[in-house]
Order: C-alpha cells, then structure tokens, then sequence
C-alpha cells in the first residue's frame, strides 16, 4: 500500500472515531435504558407531559385520570418521586397538556374544558381551576401557534365534537375563543400533530389520513387534503393514530411519523413530503404486523448521533402481552433505514413522553398504561 493510500484510510478512521466521539457513544452502539418505578396510582390515565413544574432544574411527570384526579410527580432521583396532587375533576378523556398559560413564569395545566393555575407554590397547593370554554371529552390537547401571533393557542378534538383551535384571550380565566378547524376522530393529533406543512411560515394540522391547510395563516380558513394513505378504518376507534410533524430525513421541509393506535397491531411509518407542499406524499413503513397497539409516540434523538429516532410501545389493546417498548434507530440519518431495538418488555405503554428528565444530556421516556395504574420512567444511560 502507497503512503498516501495509508495516509488516506488513517484519516478516514480518525474522522469515524471523531464523529463517535463527538455523539457520545461508540460505533453501532445503542444507549440502554434502565427501569424505574414512579408511582403506582390511577387508572384510565392521560394528560401526560414532562415539564418543569417546581422551577427546581429537572423535568416532572404529569398525568391525571379520566375525568378524574391530575397528579404531578417530582423528580428527585431516579427511584423517588414524589406524588403531589395538581387538580380534581378533570373535565377530559386523556386530553391534557402543560405550559405557562398565564405568562407568569409557571407551568400551568390544561386538561380539555378547564385549565389549573400554578400558584407558585406547587409542592404546597393545589393548582387553582378555572373552566375555559374548550370541547369536552377531549382525546387531544396540543400547544401551538395557530394565527401567528407568537403565543401559544390550544389545538383540542374530542371524538363526541369536532377538531378545533382557541385563543386564549389576555385575562385567560374568561372564555377561550373557539375557531373550527374541522371533523374529529378519536385521537389523531397529539402529541405533535401541528407544524408547518406546506413551507409558508404558518401551522398546519395532520389529523390522520387528512392534513388541513392554514390557508390565511391567521386560522380562520383551512383547507383539507385528504392525501396521507394511513389509519385503520377497521380499528375499535377508527383512524386512530399518533402524529408528529417534523424534518425527518433532513431534506428542510417537513414530513409526517405516525404509529395506529386502538388497534390489535399497530403500524409505525413516515411520510415523506414529496414535493415540500405537502400535496404528493411517499409512504415508508417502518414497522408492519407488529402485535401491539402503538398508542404512544416521541421523536427524539435518543442516541445523540444528530438524528431523529422513534419510540413507542404496547398499549392498552395489545392482543397478546407481554406489552414491548421500541426504539427505531435512524441509521443513516436520512431515514432510509431503521433498526429496531426492543428496550422494554412486560410494562403496558400509554401516551408517553420523551425528553431529559435527568438533565444528563440524553433523552429518557415516561409512561403508564390506560388500565393499571403503575408509572415507569426509563432512564437512558447513555451519558
């Protein structure tokens, strides 16, 4: 071999092992995560998010019951978390979403037709419940700006109504503003159904196999196109999906994940947007006949190689347990192909979340089941 040829392939591993350790693991190595047990509590639970409730540098868990109590968890370390109460009488089926409604610096909660006011003080009150004017039973809450005014407005669809989007008015405690975006399924939207699909600035929606146009860019007209070849018409709850709107194959438009849900065995695909109007897409199965309801979905960079992974687990409706939890790894980057790894057996999976609880660097995940009641964090020990 020549010198230069040497010299060549020596610079060729130097750059591999400096892009394995700039990523923080080593070449085909994939993060473990290790188990954890929150809280074993409720039952027929939703309203999930990781945010921090107490101002103290790390992520809580928040999830309430149907109709019923919301609780928030504070992280204190892995093992121990801490159960406090946030709100009674959630008027929402899992419904429910936290951010700072009021723009006080404090995590507040929404959970379909009311929100609760944290008061400050979270460890030692309850959060105060103000109704809101939002469709009730809802299946869906997503924070997003809807007309552009660079404030958070609330995305709700309750299957009992229709898909629709309020402004939360400056005194958010009188009624919120409703504005029809159109027909509803039971689930489709959470947990980031909302983004900018056409490449014009604004926030569109994707409810399923339908995705409606921000046609003025203020919400106030919208137009359905019903291109997206995906959902189950046959499934207990048809259509039903998760949706998260993102850049996956770095291609700088926006493209489509979905995993079904409320059906016996759930598909995992994108959709790649052809034309970066969403107006011709490409369908790419990720995972097919997978024999378990996939009622759980976050795209994340979990391996922190640059790139967007997948996650989500058995549900509620998985046929035959035990209940499994994936990642897929994007193992080009560009989402043209994907390896599956099973991080969790044994534990049901229901609108999980995904984001640094520990404040380490790396994503973790928490969940619970629908029936049941016991909370899991699983800590990725990635490092």
């Amino acid at each position: 071999m020549s010198s230069r040829a040497y010299l060549g392939k020596l610079h060729i591993c130097l750059v591999v092992v400096g892009v394995c350790l700039l990523s923080g693991r080593a070449a085909g190595e994939f993060p473990k995560f290790e188990y954890h047990k929150i809280a074993e509590i409720g039952n027929q639970m939703g309203q999930t998010s990781l945010v921090d409730v107490d101002k103290d540098g790390d992520l809580d868990w928040v999830a309430g019951c149907n109709g019923g109590d919301i609780w928030w968890f504070e992280y204190e370390s892995p093992d121990n978390w801490t159960r406090h109460l946030l709100g009674r009488e959630a008027p929402t089926d899992v419904g429910g979403t936290a951010f700072d409604i009021d723009h006080d610096g404090w995590i507040d909660q929404v959970s379909g037709g009311a929100w609760y006011r944290n008061t400050g003080k979270p460890r030692l009150q309850q959060f105060v419940k103000y109704p809101n004017g939002v469709t009730g039973r809802c299946h869906d809450n997503v924070a997003a700006d809807i007309d552009g005014d660079k404030k958070l407005d609330l995305v709700a669809m309750s299957d009992k109504s229709a898909l629709f989007w309020y402004k939360i008015p400056p005194d958010p405690t009188a009624k919120w503003k409703e504005h029809k975006i159109g027909d509803s399924v039971h689930g489709a939207i959470d947990p980031a159904g909302v983004g900018d699909i056409d490449g014009d600035g604004d926030n569109d929606v994707v409810r399923t196999n339908v995705w409606f146009e921000n046609a003025d860019g203020k919400g106030t007209k919208w137009t359905p196109h019903n291109n997206i070849d995906f959902g189950q018409p046959d499934a207990k709850w048809p259509l039903m999906t998760k949706s998260w709107i993102t850049d996956l194959d770095k291609d700088g438009d926006n493209d489509i994940v979905q995993t079904e849900g409320d059906y016996l065995s759930g598909r995992l695909a994108w959709h790649e947007n052809i034309d970066s109007k969403g107006l011709t897409w490409a369908r790419h199965i990720i995972a097919d006949k997978s024999g378990q309801d996939f009622h759980s979905l976050a795209v994340a960079d979990f391996d922190n190689d640059g790139d967007l992974d997948i996650f989500s687990g058995g549900g509620p409706l998985t046929p035959k347990p035990p209940h499994r939890w994936f990642i897929w790894e994007n193992a080009e980057g560009n989402a043209a192909r994907w390896i599956q790894h099973e991080i969790l057996t044994g534990k049901r999976c229901h609108e999980a979340k995904a984001a640094d609880v520990d404040g380490d660097g790396d994503i973790d995940i928490c969940s619970k089941p629908w029936n049941g009641s016991e909370h899991v964090y699983l800590a990725n020990l990635l490092k």
